[in-house]
């Protein structure tokens, strides 16, 4: 069952419109694919694709010969996706707009199950990784990419503080956090009695022009959610004391840190 799944669609629906323009999405997914190592031919399932972050690196891995299937519940998403596989070419690569929760997929058809930024909608993260440890063939790769407590640092902090601020009691609707503790991703694979994976911290500065270009991440992530859930003249103050403090502060960039975590399928598995 996903957590407020409606929500988290309402929500990205709304940052559509900024949310493929933001670089980390397409950083990390191709840091991903890279650690997947994937090889011509390969048949990938990318759960909870976005616009295609990872699910377009892979079909580039993978090449004519292979397959990918990027799979996600927000209709305008799966949109620009299509649109960047058919301007790249990508005819191998497909996308469906469904619930991953109802995904059902031969087992051992895949060669890679990825998941970059998404599990952590999942009430049952355990179970969609039996699941989808299930459709992997032999020697196949279960990877899933979550953030660490780094995530859009200080910019990100920043907005929480001024929306607590305003209303105290709203939450992010991401739930990332869940798997941000180190050794949460290693937890999680032991709960779905899958192998340890290999995990592989990914660091990365995003640069910032201007204090002003920080806001289009707002607008394009989960925050979005949080920030349409206040008043009018509430969301004015939140940009204005965000933008204001990192004005201030010369703010050049965000940093983050995300974990990639890789377990594969041997041949008596």
């Amino acid at each position: 069952m996903a957590r407020d799944l409606s929500h988290v669609v309402t929500t990205y629906s709304s940052a559509a419109d900024h949310f493929d323009a933001l670089p980390f999405w397409h950083h990390f997914g191709r840091a991903t694919v890279r650690l997947a190592g994937l090889a011509p031919g390969a048949r990938v399932v990318d759960l909870f694709c976005g616009t295609g972050g990872s699910a377009i690196p892979a079909a580039e891995a993978a090449g004519p010969t292979g397959s990918v299937l990027g799979v996600d519940a927000t209709p305008a998403l799966i949109e620009i996706a299509r649109a960047r596989a058919a301007a790249a070419g990508l005819a191998h690569a497909r996308f469906e707009v469904a619930d991953v929760v109802t995904l059902d997929l031969p087992a051992a058809s895949l060669d890679a199950a990825i998941s970059v930024f998404g599990l952590f909608f999942l009430d049952d993260m355990a179970g969609m990784l039996r699941r989808a440890w299930s459709w992997l063939a032999p020697g196949g790769a279960l990877v899933t990419t979550a953030w660490s407590e780094v995530v859009l640092s200080p910019g990100e902090d920043y907005f929480w503080e001024e929306v607590h601020r305003e209303q105290p009691a709203l939450d992010h609707i991401s739930t990332s956090s869940r798997l941000s503790p180190p050794g949460a991703l290693e937890a999680l694979y032991a709960e779905a009695g899958l192998p340890a994976p290999v995990v592989t911290e990914e660091s990365w500065r995003m640069p910032l022009a201007s204090p002003v270009a920080f806001w289009p991440v707002i607008l394009g992530t989960s925050n979005r959610g949080v920030l349409e859930a206040l008043p009018a003249d509430a969301q004015d103050r939140v940009k204005r004391a965000v933008l204001s403090r990192l004005a201030a502060e010369r703010v050049d960039g965000l940093d983050m840190v995300a974990r990639v975590a890789v377990a594969r399928k041997g041949r008596g598995r």
